[in-house]
């Protein structure tokens, strides 16, 4: 080989190595959704390849903070999926970021703003949600998941937009009776909801979910509430177990047979305990903003109402 081609191929070498490194550092930085005006990251799980047609799991973050480390939740998720972790539009705190705005208010104006803030924070996603599937070649259905004010709009999203979504994992959120649907959803299948929530959760209290879940369930949802006692508004290790078999199942549901799973088996399918009911306590308060948990709004008497124990 002459030193022409020598020196050809060591340039085309180098630009393959360079090439190779700005994918590689694209992978982890924030891409732009124009339609939504919302930035993600887009996280490729499973040792699949990123251009392979795979299933969508939106995973949305709490209150103050931000992609880079609520992605860390899925980072590792055992089976082949795209992982889009948008970050929130308003700055929050020090390097946080924050879905809607709501304050404290006593007279109801605040329980109203929170109301349109997730409202205009859903359909903000539905139209992400929307983007991602006309950019990839997969499922047309996508799973979310999210923790805290992520947890709210996990809901919101079944409730508003189940067209969009296959399965719903809310973590430690509920949605205010205001967005509940008006009416029976005409799309058909509508998303599994299955929720996760601490019992000891005094931010969100774990009722506030178990009415949005009744109200979903009186709407044709399939849901699901699973509860941990002692555990308050955090992601510990079990219910990040949960979560993290939940998406794997929900994935798997959506992939043909055999292109999923990488390394380790998946976690055996959940059985969700069931609903222990509890009524809100008189006068009980949220907490930073969150109103109290209202009872539905049913024209008859709410199915979460135990009958009387018998008198000894």
């Amino acid at each position: 080989m002459n030193t022409a081609a020598v020196a050809r191929a060591a340039a085309a070498f180098v630009a393959a190595i360079l090439l190779a490194t700005v994918v590689a550092a694209g992978a982890d930085e924030l891409q732009r959704d124009e339609a939504s005006g919302l930035e993600y990251l887009e996280i490729v799980t499973g040792g699949a390849a990123v251009t392979d047609p795979l299933p969508v799991v939106v995973a949305i973050h709490g209150l103050g903070d931000h992609p880079e480390t609520f992605r860390l939740l899925l980072d590792d998720l055992p089976a082949r999926a795209r992982v889009i972790v948008p970050r929130a539009p308003m700055p929050h705190g020090a390097d946080g970021f924050s879905w809607f705005d709501f304050h404290a208010d006593d007279g109801g104006e605040g329980a109203r703003e929170l109301s349109d803030g997730v409202r205009e924070a859903t359909e903000r996603l539905a139209r992400l949600l929307g983007s991602l599937t006309r950019k990839y070649a997969g499922p047309a259905r996508s799973v979310v998941c999210g923790f805290s004010q992520g947890g709210m709009l996990s809901f919101a999203l079944a409730a508003a937009h189940p067209e969009l979504l296959a399965v719903a994992i809310p973590v430690s959120g509920y949605l205010p009776s205001s967005l509940w649907p008006a009416e029976r959803p005409k799309t058909r299948p509508l998303p599994k909801v299955l929720a996760l929530h601490g019992e000891n959760d005094r931010l969100i209290p774990v009722e506030s979910a178990r009415w949005t879940v009744e109200a979903l369930r009186s709407n044709g949802y399939d849901t699901s509430l699973r509860s941990w006692p002692g555990v308050g508004h955090a992601l510990l290790p079990e219910v990040r177990a949960t979560l993290v078999a939940s998406v794997v199942d929900a994935v798997v549901e959506l992939s043909p047979a055999g292109t999923v799973l990488e390394g380790p088996p998946a976690p055996e399918r959940l059985t969700l305990q069931p609903r222990v009911p509890v009524a809100p306590p008189p006068g009980e308060q949220g907490m930073e903003g969150f109103p109290p948990p209202a009872p539905p709004e049913f024209g008859e008497p709410s199915p979460l109402e135990e009958p009387a124990a018998p008198a000894h």
